[in-house]
């Protein structure tokens, strides 16, 4: 019997059963008309104790009390009857048909009254009845809009609402949206058995109280909320839910869901509908506002213009995120890792774990999975056209495509990829960690492949995944890409045929030992590219393994015999490994891929974050004091100083920060540090002896990172980065020859083999990954929103960049801010194939001297601009650079260094009318000759026969004014001022 004013068990069960079906406690509330906190009182209880039953004072069940099993034996012998309105049992099939009722049906028209207490209470069911009803209560609910919540979820994030699934994809048990739906269609008896399935000691139901995954629950939790209904219960809406407007908003109808309306927002306006909406959602993805922020934004946009935009969120989600992306959810066994696939079954065939597949997704015991091939399908379609289209020199090695080991293995009607699965923190203080597979083309030029990403796999938790386990799905589809290939059509309607094979994987040395199953390189033989034993040698209070230049060599490693070791690792059984291989790499498993040679030691974390701050770091370190290496604070003031007057290219993403706030830099700012800042700003600085070792790295980094070099160059780098790595031992010390300078000995092998540095490193994954961290950070999503906005990103920019091509400056430069995508995207004005200037241009006529430049007597006006950009390099001129603090003002041309001072447009005589395939226009740039000091900076190597520091060049400017043409422009040039002396160097590929 209840207490006093308690609520009867019947409504208690009710609330319970319907937040089995998914409902929110406030639609419990509202439906069975008892307030909030009664609800949660009652769902909290049943968690704890697992029933609605009333409780003694104690507070736990009286399970041996003989005056309560003398009553149950009563109840079941008397048949089912009316209950009492004090308490007991509801008739629960008139309830539960009732609050389907309620649940399902909300049309503003219906006339049906909401049930009261009163007409709830009726007759109690029998068992098998109560089970059935239960069933169809949960099918109906499923089926309905589930948008309900509990009062202590949080908000969802509005991007996690823009993408949900389509209708046809929402009854995919595969997809991201529905992962546990799967359980809910189960047998009923296989359900109970999942029900009851303890995991690792857990409940399938957690607690409350439960130690929890923090990232888990919310995809299944929350997955509910983003689907859409079946066709069939279309108006089928949770009158609970405060943030969908109405199917009929009238406003909905004027808004053209293919962005080829025209229409302004108002009469007069320059901005038009599909402009406003594309610009709307690249700030939403932006700021990843959530549902009732969006919300407030469509409010505030229709009360400023009235009509501009519907008010409603189920239009932007209709009509401005058309993404049909087929997200896998790929599972694995909690206990031992064993990849499970998309379907679990009952137990694990591993470690014979029983399983239960919702448990499986509350746990996070799961990671994500696109697949490459509707991915490609798409690149492919838009990029066709350059694919091949590499910047090449005959006899010169630049791109991934004149790598000797890519002339080898290339084949007719195949791509090949580069892959990486590098991770990264969430958080610094944070144990979890993100483990994307990423992946580029490698048939596409080097820009257009830092924007056409893949991302394959996500998977993200505490400490790493079992490797075995993660590339599973990678490897099963890359098998079936290369054999069979994939069908796409290119942009004449043509049907191809292509092949896919994944030929180069770039990441750091920790998992490129982990992935080749290697031994780490603290151990004996840690190095995966060749033979070396290494040393451990005392440092400190403690030793370290250091890898000295061996007089007679090192053998390299060779497929093959890795795969003999391996076998030998696993016949005996050797805990240790033999000769630092431990066993079999996943990797082996890839079709057509090399698990030694298709690795290449990737110079952003060897170089930029590897041997540039170990060497300085020993500089400023006090407690290297006394050395002659040693720089004192004075110096570091200096260094500062100089560091903050520097105006880098647009290049550089980052302006100098000074060395004092070093800990706090990025690979990038190392890497600006180490190939321009350092050759000037530690002349002078740094003793003579220990500045020339310097310059052998640096000298060798200019030719690997060059545009192209020819085969004497890459040959005279290798020499330079041996001299390097010898000198360290009497320089430094021996402790300080580290692994990261062993991996300086391999960089020219891999430049031969894969292309010069820059045409296989991770910086060009940086972006998706540093995007992946910041949406997680900022928004505490589910994985799968957090996918879901990484895939969609590019979806916006591609889309934004078609639609808004010939709209207004400054709306494709506010969308260019938003997106961060790039020079290019902003509008800009088309002189030829490779030449476009940006901003408005100014008309005037030609100067006497710029007359005389350019040998002409043509005094028609010219256009006039600040800046332009020729084949993905931005030019400016020296004024511009001023105000903009960022100097794109020097480049380099086959008659010497310029400095760029106006830009011009000359207009031929045609009748052309300014079209797009016109060419009787010409840009001209009116530069002041740099010319070459009669001192330059120079270090001759006896060994090497050659100045090392012939990349840097001390200039002087002269009043010569040069009319120069693209077709003369050979590279953009860094210009640095020291002490009253220019110094220009030509940029490597960053």
């Amino acid at each position: 019997m209840p207490r006093g004013s308690e609520i009867p068990e019947g409504i208690r069960s009710t609330a319970v059963d319907l937040h089995k079906a998914g409902k929110g406690y406030k639609f419990i509330s509202k439906t069975l008309e008892i307030p909030p906190s009664t609800v949660r009182s009652i769902i909290v209880k049943w968690k704890r104790f697992n029933t609605v039953a009333t409780l003694p004072r104690s507070g736990r069940p009286s399970k041996g009390n003989p005056r309560r099993k003398r009553k149950e034996k009563l109840d079941e012998a008397d048949p089912a009857g009316p209950a009492s309105e004090k308490g007991g049992d509801l008739d629960k099939p008139d309830l539960l048909s009732k609050v389907l009722f309620a649940a399902g049906n909300t049309d503003s028209n219906s006339t049906e009254s909401k049930p009261s207490k009163e007409e709830l209470v009726s007759s109690r069911p029998t068992l098998h009845s109560r089970d059935k009803e239960m069933r169809d209560l949960n099918s109906s609910c499923e089926e309905g809009d589930n948008t309900g919540r509990s009062d202590s979820d949080e908000e969802e994030p509005m991007s996690s609402f823009l993408f949900a699934r389509s209708t046809g994809e929402a009854e995919d048990h595969e997809r991201v949206d529905h992962p546990g739906q799967a359980c809910d269609t189960e047998d009923p008896d296989e359900s109970q058995k999942d029900e009851s399935t303890a995991e690792e000691g857990g409940d399938a139901e957690p607690s409350d109280t439960d130690e929890e995954d923090p990232l888990a629950g919310y995809l299944f939790g929350r997955a509910r909320e983003g689907t859409e209904e079946h066709p069939q219960h279309e108006k089928r809406k949770n009158s609970a839910s405060c943030d969908d407007t109405p199917e009929d908003d009238p406003m909905e109808q004027i808004f053209d869901p293919n962005f080829d309306d025209e229409k302004k927002i108002y009469a007069g306006s320059s901005v038009s509908v599909r402009a406003l909406l594309l610009l709307l959602l690249a700030f939403i993805l932006k700021h990843d506002l959530s549902k009732a922020a969006t919300k407030d934004l469509l409010a505030l946009l229709n009360l400023m213009v009235p009509g501009c935009i519907p008010s409603s969120l189920q239009f932007i989600k209709k009509h401005l995120t058309d993404i049909d992306k087929k997200t896998e959810i790929h599972l694995y066994c909690p206990r031992c890792e064993n990849y499970l696939g998309v379907e679990p079954g009952t137990e694990c065939g591993v470690c014979q774990q029983r399983l239960s597949k919702r448990s499986l997704l509350e746990k996070a015991n799961y990671f994500l999975v696109l697949p490459l091939e509707n991915q490609l399908r798409k690149v492919l379609k838009r990029l066709h056209s350059k694919l091949g289209k590499h910047f090449t020199k005959d006899d010169y090695v630049s791109d991934v495509n004149t790598g000797g080991e890519y002339k080898h293995e290339e084949q007719e009607g195949s791509i090949t990829l580069t892959f990486t699965c590098d991770s990264s923190p969430l958080l610094n203080s944070s144990k979890f960690s993100v483990w994307p597979i990423l992946c580029t083309i490698n048939e596409l030029p080097y820009v257009e492949r830092c924007k056409n990403v893949l991302l394959h796999t996500l998977w993200f938790g505490k400490g790493k995944p079992l490797l075995q386990c993660f590339f599973t799905p990678f490897i099963n589809e890359l098998h079936k890409l290369s054999h069979e290939g994939f069908t796409w059509e290119d942009e004449s309607g043509l049907e191809l045929n292509t092949r896919v094979m994944a030929k180069i994987c770039v990441c750091d040395s920790v998992v490129r030992s982990a992935v080749q199953n290697f031994q780490p390189f603290s151990s004996e033989f840690g190095c995966g590219f060749c033979y070396h034993k290494g040393e451990l040698v005392q440092k400190g209070r403690g030793y370290t393994r250091v890898y000295p230049v061996q007089v007679d060599g090192c053998d390299l490693r060779h497929m093959a015999e890795t795969e003999q070791l391996a076998i030998v690792v696993i016949e005996n059984g050797y805990p240790q490994g033999q000769m630092g291989v431990k066993g079999h790499s996943p990797l082996l498993l890839l079709p057509s891929f090399d698990v030694v040679k298709g690795f290449i030691p990737d110079y952003m974390h060897c170089v930029c974050l590897g041997v540039v701050p170990e060497f300085v770091n020993l500089w400023l370190d006090p407690l290297y004091g006394r050395k002659r290496f040693h720089l004192s604070p004075q110096s570091l003031k200096n260094l500062d100083k100089a560091l903050s007057a520097i105006q880098p290219p647009d290049e550089i993403k980052q302006r100098p920060r000074r060395l004092s706030e070093r800990m706090h830099w990025e690979a990038s700012e190392w890497r600006a540090f180490a190939l321009l800042y350092s050759p000037v700003i530690l002349r002078k600085v740094l003793p003579n002896l220990y500045y020339k070792h310097w310059m052998l790295l640096i000298s060798s980094l200019h030719i690997l990172l060059s545009p192209f070099a020819s085969q004497e160059e890459i040959s005279c780098a290798e020499l330079c980065l041996v001299q390097f790595v010898s000198q360290v031992p009497s320089l430094y010390g021996l402790e300080h020859c580290s692994f990261n300078c062993h991996l300086l000995m391999h960089l020219t092998d891999c430049a031969r083999n894969w292309g010069l540095l820059w045409a296989n490193s991770t910086f060009v994954f940086q972006g998706v990954q540093s995007r992946l961290l910041q949406m997680y950070s900022r928004a505490q999503s589910a994985p799968s929103n957090i996918f879901k906005q990484i895939v969609s990103y590019d979806e916006i920019i591609l889309k934004g960049s078609n639609v808004l091509k010939d709209t207004g400056t400054e709306i494709t430069d506010l969308f260019s801010s938003m997106t961060s995508c790039g020079i290019l995207t902003k509008s800009s004005n088309c002189i030829s194939e490779d030449v476009f200037t940006l901003g408005c241009g100014s008309q005037r006529s030609l100067t006497v001297r710029e007359l005389a430049a350019l040998q002409s007597k043509d005094t028609r006006p010219v256009t006039e601009y600040a800046h332009f950009v020729y084949r993905d390099m931005l030019v400016t001129t020296l004024d511009y650079s001023v105000s903009y603090k960022r100097n794109n003002s020097v480049i380099e041309t086959t008659s010497g260094f310029f400095l760029v001072e106006s830009v011009v447009v000359v207009e031929g005589h045609c009748s052309c009318e300014r079209s797009s395939d016109c060419s009787c226009r010409e840009l001209v740039a009116f530069c002041r000759k740099l010319l070459p000091s009669n001192s330059q900076p120079t270090i001759q190597n006896e060994q090497i026969n050659r100045n090392i520091a012939e990349f840097l060049v001390r200039v002087r400017s002269s009043d010569e004014l040069c009319a120069v043409t693209c077709q003369d422009v050979v590279s953009k040039c860094f210009v640095m001022e020291q002490k009253g002396r220019l110094y220009v160097m030509r940029m490597p590929v960053l």
